[in-house]
């Protein structure tokens, strides 16, 4: 065997032992899996290996899917997505197919993918938008936990709930799963269009239906590691679970029961492996690994119809995206959990943007550092891959103060996420282990509690007000029309990208 055995595992499973005509013994197959894509079709730095080089793409994963398959017959392999294919390049902003983001559906089905899950970064553009882009997919998209409301069938037309592949003469059961937190991450014109059922619950159902026909029951999901380890003990049926989400890099399977949990990282850096043996209805043993797709260490070359492809809308890119409009003189980092100079330039743009009191951001939605040197539009488009729009809206004084209080309890105690803001200050002590709030202006003047300030952030932020503004209300909200990339890169054009010097949140006796 390629591996060290990992585990024996006995499930029972009706099913005769196929006749291989090539590749694999009799019996065995072979899974590859990648997630969260997030458009990343070009090689990407690696600063977990010496020396952090550019690895990964869709040549070297290519290269990698064509050359394990040739070697061991193509009906012996099977490659799934775990999600989130969408928003993290400007591939995915380019229109193909009638969707956006569409490029990516070329390059996976060049390789040769045999179904996705829909992560929650597949709503970004909107529900209209993914509608199209599954009904462009030539590969199957499955997701068992979203239907419509009017309980008509699944949310949108054309996704699956599972799918059904042979390889190696075995049936294998492929069912789809989507966090349960998509209510928190698409919009609620796109949450209005669809019933999210719990994972563990629609994925059951599944499994009661499939399970007497096939011979391996794979869960593909986009819930993260730790909810993978939930599914697995809910629904302890499942032979393996392709994950996704998390962004996590498993070298080695986790195993839950009888079930085994992987995933790949993100950005198509690395490769997920894995070989298992079913004789008499049974998985005799299981081997997985993480292959870091370092540009030369393939088991074949990629093939030219993927070169012209890479070349292709590597142009495409390199037009639009790859010219400097601006200098940073030195680097701007961000953070999560405290103050940092992205989020208070972030926070600033918006603020000089819309000519509002108070400028504020989420710091989750910053996905990206600025290093010092030349800035481009590739580099505004990382920090903010999201189609949001800058809206303006005002807040009282009081729902200004809960969250000044929640940005100080976030910097005494070192977790949750800090609202990066603008125009605002707060003072703040520890009294009987809590924070408690000494001074707070805006503009350099007093808060008042009952006034109403003009506000600007981005409709992400408004819409998720209860989770991102301490349960504030926006009123009056209006959109600019323009989103928060290209409020930025109009900033950036105009002058230096600097970090601004003065701090926002300050900690006293």
């Amino acid at each position: 065997m390629l591996w060290t055995l990992a585990a024996l595992v006995a499930c029972q499973k009706p099913t005769a032992v196929p006749e291989t005509p090539s590749g694999l013994e009799p019996g065995e197959f072979m899974v590859l899996h990648t997630n969260d894509l997030h458009g990343h079709f070009l090689p990407g730095r690696a600063k977990w290996l010496d020396g952090q080089p550019d690895i990964g793409g869709m040549l070297e994963l290519d290269a990698w899917v064509g050359g394990l398959e040739a070697e061991h017959g193509p009906e012996n392999v099977l490659l799934l997505d775990g999600g989130d294919i969408l928003t993290g390049t400007p591939l995915t902003d380019l229109e193909i197919r009638g969707a956006r983001g569409g490029a990516m559906l070329e390059f996976m089905e060049l390789v040769g993918y045999d179904a996705w899950a829909v992560g929650n970064h597949e709503f970004d553009k909107g529900y209209e938008n993914l509608a199209a882009f599954v009904a462009s997919s030539g590969i199957p998209v499955v997701s068992a936990n979203l239907d419509a409301p009017d309980g008509s069938g699944p949310a949108i037309p054309g996704l699956k709930d599972s799918v059904v592949r042979e390889v190696n003469g075995l049936q294998v059961a492929i069912i789809g799963g989507t966090t349960e937190g998509l209510g928190h991450l698409a919009s609620q014109a796109t949450m209005a269009k669809i019933d999210l059922r719990p994972v563990a619950e629609a994925v059951a159902a599944e499994v009661e239906r499939l399970d007497p026909d096939v011979d391996l029951v794979v869960a593909l999901t986009h819930i993260g590691v730790d909810a993978d380890r939930a599914l697995a003990e809910a629904v302890p049926e499942l032979d393996l679970i392709v994950g996704g989400h998390s962004h996590t890099r498993l070298e080695e399977a986790i195993r839950v029961g009888d079930t085994y949990i992987v995933q790949a990282g993100d950005y198509c850096k690395a490769l997920g492996m894995i070989r298992a043996t079913v004789v008499d209805g049974q998985i005799q043993n299981f081997e997985s690994r993480l292959v870091d797709m370092v540009p030369g260490t393939a088991p074949g070359p990629p093939s030219a119809e993927m070169e012209a492809l890479v070349q292709r809308y590597q142009d495409l890119v390199d037009v639009e995206y790859g010219q400097a409009i601006s200098e940073a003189p030195r680097s701007m980092g961000r953070a999560y959990s405290a103050e940092s100079d992205m989020g208070n330039w972030t926070a600033d743009v918006v603020r000089a943007a819309t000519g509002v009191e108070v400028g504020l951001y989420n710091s989750g939605g910053i996905r990206a550092d600025i290093s010092a040197g030349p800035v481009t539009r590739m580099d505004m488009f990382e920090v903010f891959p999201f189609g949001n729009q800058v809206v303006t809206f005002e807040l009282t004084g009081a729902e200004l103060m809960g969250i000044l209080l929640g940005n100080a309890m976030v910097a005494s105690e070192g977790s949750g996420g800090m609202i990066p803001l603008s125009g605002a200050t707060v003072h703040w002590r520890s009294r009987l282990g809590a924070p408690e709030l000494v001074k707070v202006t805006v503009a350099g003047e007093a808060l008042e509690p009952d006034r109403l300030y003009r506000c600007a952030s981005n409709s992400y932020v408004v819409e998720q007000a209860a989770r991102y503004l301490r349960g504030a209300e926006p009123k009056n909200i209006l959109g600019t029309g323009n989103t928060m990339f290209e409020v930025a890169v109009e900033a950036a054009s105009a002058g230096l990208v600097e970090a601004p010097t003065d701090s926002r949140i300050h900690k006293v006796d």
